[in-house]
């Protein structure tokens, strides 16, 4: 009997005393934070990560650090996806963000555009629409807001068609619509394809894939219908007329100079017959020589 207490009496104490150490270091300034190292993000700034956990963390113990609480307040970021810790005795913390990745540009309501991820929440808003990531418009244009998750059914819709794109197709999408669950898009080459619901999406795909295939060898431009991937749809488009071509305007004459007349050089022969025939008439006069001078003595 007395054995017995004894051994309950020493895992007390053990147990005590563990309980004891541990409370120790949690309020000891032997294992207190001095340090965080930040890993893994882009979009959200060290600076931005440092203002919201460095006043949580530092001078905390390493035993007990209060990872929910920073958890929560870094969740305020719409890019950050989830946060993990790690501790590196004796002060250090190192805190490794997954963000979301941007994947699809919302034409929203009110002529706003907004940046998604692949699972719908509404990442940031965007002057305008952004060349990287294919556009999303829906028939009812969807109100987004940063930080919240899109709860369209159509544009939830949009972005599950986008996101699970099977690895094996090798052209790009730049625009998708979406009318009450009925797809329709545009690849970056210009062909417009009409997809209909996601219902036999993987085989979908697999048949516009084969069909881009052969337009693209082919060389002409298609529109496809896949809704209904047994009885696939491929209608070529004629190409454009080339444009007419512009003749070139006349050139302007320039407009005609007018010439001044040039007075005509006196004859001396005229003028001496006029002089001859003063002097036989008898009347008076003056003589001029060739040039049209007067003559001395001729008066």
């Amino acid at each position: 009997m007395f054995t017995y207490i004894w051994k309950i009496l020493m895992v007390v104490l053990v147990v005590g005393i563990g309980a004891g150490a541990a409370f120790w270091l949690s309020q000891s300034s032997v294992l207190a934070i001095d340090e965080i190292v930040i890993e893994g993000n882009r979009a959200v700034t060290s600076e931005e990560i440092m203002e919201k956990a460095g006043p949580l963390l530092r001078g905390q113990s390493l035993v007990r650090p209060p990872f929910d609480t920073v958890r929560g307040e870094l969740g305020d970021f719409a890019f950050v996806e989830d946060i993990e810790f790690d501790r590196d005795f004796p002060g250090t913390i190192v805190i490794r963000v997954r963000e979301h990745r941007p994947f699809i540009c919302l034409a929203a309501a009110g002529g706003k555009n907004f940046i998604l991820s692949a699972e719908g929440k509404v990442l940031a808003e965007q002057g305008a629409a952004a060349a990287a990531f294919p556009v999303l418009t829906t028939k009812e244009p969807c109100s987004a807001e940063v930080g919240r998750q899109a709860d369209c059914p159509d544009v939830l819709t949009g972005a599950r068609f986008l996101a699970n794109i099977p690895v094996n197709f090798n052209y790009e999408l730049a625009e998708v619509s979406v009318d009450n669950g009925d797809i329709n898009a545009k690849t970056k080459s210009g062909v417009s394809v009409h997809f209909g619901s996601l219902a036999d999406y993987e085989l979908k795909f697999e048949v516009l894939r084969q069909l881009l295939a052969r337009a693209t060898a082919a060389g002409v431009q298609v529109i496809i219908d896949v809704s209904v991937p047994e009885r696939p749809v491929t209608r070529e488009i004629a190409p454009p007329p080339p444009p007419a071509p512009v003749e070139p305007e006349p050139a302007e004459e320039p407009a005609p100079v007018e010439e001044e007349p040039v007075p005509a050089e006196p004859d001396p022969a005229a003028a001496a017959q006029d002089n001859a025939a003063l002097q036989g008439t008898g009347q008076e006069g003056t003589a001029v020589d060739g040039a049209g001078a007067p003559v001395a003595g001729t008066q």
